[in-house]
This record gives C-alpha cells, sequence and structure tokens, in this order.
C-alpha cells in the first residue's frame, strides 16, 4: 500500500490518537464479556458487559486525554473555572467525534457482533475477536469522519509540523 506523505501522516495522527484509548477498551471489553461469561454462562450477559467495559475503557482515557488539552490551552482561566470549562469543552469534543458512532457501536454493531461471533464460529474466544474486529472497523469508520468533518469542534494536539502544514507545531483548537 503506497501512501502519500499526507495520508501517512493523517495515518500516523489517528494511531496515536486512538491507540491508547483501543488498548484501554479492548481491556475492559474482553475483561467484562470475560468475567460475564464466567459468572452467567450467558452470551447475551457477556455480550452486553463486554460493550459497556469497552466504553468504560475506551472513554476514560479519551476524557482524560481532551480535559488535559483543553486545561493547558486555557491560559486564561483560573482555578475552578478552568477545570469546569475544560470539562465541558471535553464532554462536547468527545460527543461531536464518538457520539454518532458509539451509538451505531453500542446499541447495535457490537453487542450483537459478541453474542453471534461464537455461534457462528463454534468458539467464544475466535468469536469476540471477530466480533471486535467487526464492530471496530464501523465504529472507527464513523469516528474518523466526524474528527475529520468536525475537526473545529475537537480537541486536537498535533506534535508534528508535518501534520499540520497550516497551523503551529502544537495547536489546539478551543473553539
Amino acid at each position: 500500500m503506497d501512501l502519500t506523505p499526507r495520508r501517512r501522516a493523517k495515518f500516523k495522527e489517528w494511531i496515536r490518537r486512538y491507540l491508547p484509548c483501543e488498548i484501554a477498551g479492548t481491556v475492559g471489553e474482553f475483561g467484562g464479556a470475560a468475567l460475564a461469561y464466567w459468572t452467567t454462562g450467558s452470551l447475551a450477559a457477556a455480550a452486553v458487559a463486554g460493550t459497556v467495559g469497552a466504553s468504560i475503557g475506551y472513554y476514560a482515557i479519551a476524557f482524560g486525554t481532551a480535559t488535559r488539552c483543553y486545561h493547558r490551552a486555557d491560559s486564561t482561566r483560573r482555578g475552578a473555572a478552568r477545570g469546569l470549562v475544560s470539562v465541558v469543552l471535553a464532554m462536547r469534543s468527545l460527543l461531536v467525534e464518538f457520539g454518532p458512532a458509539e451509538a451505531v457501536d453500542s446499541l447495535a454493531v457490537r453487542p450483537f457482533a459478541f453474542y453471534v461471533g461464537p455461534i457462528v464460529l463454534g468458539s467464544t474466544m475466535a468469536g469476540w475477536i471477530a466480533a471486535k474486529f467487526v464492530a471496530d472497523i464501523v465504529f472507527y469508520l464513523c469516528t474518523i469522519f466526524s474528527y475529520e468533518r468536525f475537526g473545529a469542534l475537537i480537541a486536537r494536539k498535533q506534535t508534528d509540523p508535518e501534520e499540520a502544514p497550516d497551523r503551529s507545531a502544537v495547536s489546539i483548537t478551543v473553539a
């Protein structure tokens, strides 16, 4: 796959942005699914627990990162006002970037895939791995579209000048 420098930079940007969230989400997803399946023996309970675990792990990292970005970028406020504005802007950022993807993912794709995957493949673990792969593709197609389309409303920290040819090396949107 031959990528242009711009596409390569975008790909790197997405990896840096989403990989920490993905790792935490995966731990929560498989941990929650395994715990629910082990305690109940139910694929339905495992599907729900895996979906909830994925969301908790993923958004804990995403929220912390967005809040930190906004807090660091806001030099005009002090104390509690700075913290409150950072939290509100981080919530807006997460809703814009992940809201549509999360609705499709958590309400339909991921629970369905986690329930059906083990049945179709005949193996719980193989089914869950396949389910995660399918659900993640849908999730990231929606998420990256939102990230690129509504970037002015999303917390972004760019540290590589190659990724921000028209902005400073460190830029963040605090609109």
